[in-house]
Order: C-alpha cells, then structure tokens, then sequence
C-alpha cells in the first residue's frame, strides 16, 4: 500500500449545526494532543510493548490502514461535532437496528454458511451493537475515499463521488424491496444473487481448495496426526496461562451450541491441538485470539475443523453518549454475547460453531474458520467496474443484514420495523444522500490529516 509522506497539514472541520455550534476539531495542536491521548488510551489493554509497536506500525502504513485501527476516534468524532451530523438525524425515532459498527470495505467478502453455499456477506461484528444506520453507512462512504488512494490506477474525485452515491442509493432501494415483506430474512449473497466482478471473484473462491485453511495452519506429524505448524511464524504455542481460559470452560461452549449440534459425533469437539494466533487484523491487533483443532465430523485427518477463539472487548461505540446501553448488561451478557447476537441477527444462516466461551476475566467468541474465507484488497480492484460490482454489493449486503436484524430477528431489541422507519427519515430529512457524501469526503480528509499528525506522534516518539 502507498504511504503518504509527512506534511504540516491545518485544516478546520464542517461544525454541527445546533447544540455543537462552536466546537472545532482541527490539526492545530490542540488536535495532535487529542489524537496522542486517545490513541494511548484505547491502546492501553495492551501489554506487551512489542505488540503495541507492530499495531502502530501497521498504522503507519496508510491513511485507510489508520482508519481501521481508529475506529474509537469515529464514535468520537460523530459525539463531538467534528462529523458535523444534523440535529435532526439525532432525534427521529425508529432508525436504530444492529449495526456492524465497524462498515468498511475491507469488513466485507466471501465464506460459506452453515448449508455450505459461499456468499458474500459482512463478516467482522466486534463492534457492533445498535445505533443509528445512518453510522454505517457513513463509516463506509468515507472509506472508500480512503480506498481511492491505495488503487494502483487512478480513481478521480468525482468517480469516488459517485460510488458513494450509488452506494447510497443502492442501499435504499434494496431497503424499498424488502419493505412490508419477509424477504431480506430469505435472500443470501451467493451465485444465483450476484453479477459481474462478484461473481467472477466468487468463482474464484469457489474453485479454489475447501482445505486451504487446514493446509495453511497445520501439518501431519510423524503419527499421522494433524497438529498446527508452529513453523508458521502467525503462530505459537499455548501457555499455560492461555490453557486456564482455553480449557477452563471448554464443556461449557459445546453445551452452549448444543441444540445446533447435537446430531454430530460425539467426538466432533474432542480438542487435537491448541495455538495462539499473532499478527491478525489491525483494530483488533492487541487483543487474545486462539486457534483450536477439533476432530470434525470423522476420525480422518482431512475433515479435521478450526475453530478461532477470539477475545471481545466493550463495542468502540460506547464511547459515544448517544449509544443507549439499556440492553447491554441484560440480556446481553458481555462483549462475546454482544458480538454473538450480532452476528445472528445480521448474518443469513450463521455457522453452527458459533458461540461463547468465558475465561477467567476476559471472554471470547468461538467461530469455525471457513475454508472459503476470503476478503478484497485494493489491489484486487483493476478498474472501475470492478469497484461498481463490489459497491452495489456491499451495499445490498449490509441492507440485508439491517433489516433481518429489526423485529424479524429478537424484537426485545428492535420492536418495529426498521426498514419502514429508515426509508420514511430518508423521505423526509433534506438532501440525505448529498450530505452522506459531503460527510464522508470531509471526514476522509479529517482523517487524512489525522494519519499525518500520528506520523509526527510516531517520529518524536509521543505514544507509548
């Protein structure tokens, strides 16, 4: 990816209009200390300092690569009037559903369900909880202007201004078909439902080797036994620290998924070896993540299943005001649950392996690794057409994924229907669409500037 060299850049944000009127956000100083504290603090969990270094290295590598890490800077911005979101957004009642939290264009891509069919769908749910849609769908505009700039070939300004409008759009049409129907509860994002670059992509998914996972991650060793190749420099062995949680509450996750897998072997679960994940993702770098090995559905080695434990951590949203923690604590029953309830109100025919395991202080959500597991990168985008594809998906995929997680889902969350309260704000609220985009290109070059006052952080050596 391209790395923007340091510049002195000073530039003064849009302002809210209303209650926020007053209140700049700009690359003075006064910002630079803001972006050094916050960055320490939601960093802070971190322990080890060599983790932290390789986290805020991977920052360094581009503005969007910024992005993702800082999402807890977003929330921030949306409370604080630097996204200078109108008043009236903030207090139209019936536009909240469980969002991704997250949205952004590398938050998307391909892997199969639970019937085994490959679709393209979201597929990272850390920080979502419920809010306002409106949150995701400007997280995502705003990265595709920041995607613009890691293209190999060139990507105008007003080209980008049209992907984001089209992403908007395509969002509330989608939204529009399955208004005062079942359907978004009824669709997947497989063969028979896309075209084009998607398509192609998904061939080449589908083609590609259902053992890749197992090939990747584990060897057979001179007994003929699968194991993990610790040779694998993303991997290490398990301490005994790690076997406290690993193992602790190991009956308690089976029994948790019990009336989903209660027809399988009865050694399906039956632990083979056990490694601790390094260098994964990047707002997520820094927290504990697991891989299992489990038997599978037989004694071979070939049908041998992985399955990532990952460590939840409190939704980056939480540190907006204006995310209502009512239901949080009850019934939901922490970060793992939230992300587990997220992922089956948002997700089409969630994988069976879903679930929940509690270690000691921390707790975490087991998930099946697909084999078909496969995201976008910029450089798989070789022309515009390919970028359309890939927008007018996402976007039908995260509307979806909002209106399946309204009262279709658990209404104890959602009551109403969403869909209904989403089209009828974007009727009325002016120009919805056209401020969607101004937002999202001013916050991309917020947070452009941003990545440069963290490049200066860097090199005079303000973060710890």
């Amino acid at each position: 990816m391209k790395r923007i060299a340091l510049a002195s850049i000073s530039m003064t944000v849009l302002l809210m209009a209303g209650p926020k009127i007053g209140l700049a956000m700009t690359n003075s100083s006064a910002r630079t200390d803001h972006l050094q504290q916050e960055i320490s603090n939601a960093n802070a969990y971190i322990s080890d300092d060599s983790v932290k270094t390789e986290k805020y290295q991977a920052m360094e590598d581009s503005p969007f690569a910024f992005y993702r890490a800082t999402n807890f800077l977003y929330y921030q911005d949306l409370d604080n009037g630097t996204i200078a979101i109108p008043n009236e957004w903030t207090t139209t009642q019936n536009i909240n559903t469980w969002l991704s939290g997250d949205f952004h264009t590398q938050n998307i891509g391909f892997f199969d369900n639970d019937e085994g069919d490959v679709v393209f769908d979201l597929n990272d749910f850390d920080d979502s909880y419920i809010g306002p849609f409106y949150w995701d769908l400007l997280r995502y505009t705003t990265s595709i202007y920041l995607l613009k700039d890691q293209l190999s070939w060139s990507l105008s300004q007003s080209e980008a201004d049209d992907l984001a409008s089209s992403f908007l759009t395509e969002y509330q049409n989608t939204l529009a078909s399955v208004n005062g129907n079942a359907g978004e509860t009824q669709v997947k994002m497989d063969k028979a439902t896309v075209t084009g670059f998607i398509d192609d992509q998904m061939d080449d998914v589908i083609n590609g080797s259902a053992s890749h996972a197992l090939d990747k991650w584990t060897v057979i060793n001179s007994s003929g036994n699968r194991q993990f190749d610790l040779s694998n420099p993303e991997l290490s062995a398990v301490n005994s620290m790690d076997l406290v949680d690993l193992q602790g509450d190991w009956p308690s996750y089976v029994q948790d998924i019990s009336d989903k897998v209660s027809s399988w072997d009865s050694h399906y679960f039956d632990v083979k070896d056990r490694a601790r994940r390094l260098h994964s993702g990047l707002g997520s770098l820094g927290v504990d993540k697991y891989y299992v090995l489990i038997e599978g559905s037989t004694s071979s080695a070939d049908d041998d299943q992985i399955l990532e434990v990952k460590e939840e951590r409190k939704p980056n949203m939480f540190v907006n005001p204006m995310t209502d923690a009512t239901l949080y604590n009850s019934p939901l029953s922490g970060p793992a649950d939230t992300a587990r309830v997220a992922y089956k109100g948002l997700q089409d025919q969630v994988d069976d392996h879903l679930g929940v395991l509690t270690g000691e202080n921390k707790s975490y959500l087991v998930r099946r690794i697909s084999p078909y597991k496969h995201g976008l990168d910029p450089a798989d985008f070789k022309q515009k057409s390919d970028l359309d594809s890939f927008v007018k998906y996402s976007a039908q995929a995260l509307a979806y994924a909002h209106a399946r997680a309204d009262r279709d889902y658990q209404s104890q969350f959602i009551s109403y229907n969403f869909e209904d309260g989403a089209l009828q704000a974007i009727d009325v609220w002016p120009q919805f669409k056209t401020n969607v985009v101004d937002l999202a290109r001013n916050y991309a070059d917020q947070v452009n500037a941003d990545y440069q006052s963290f490049l200066q952080l860097m090199q005079d050596k303000r973060l710890p």
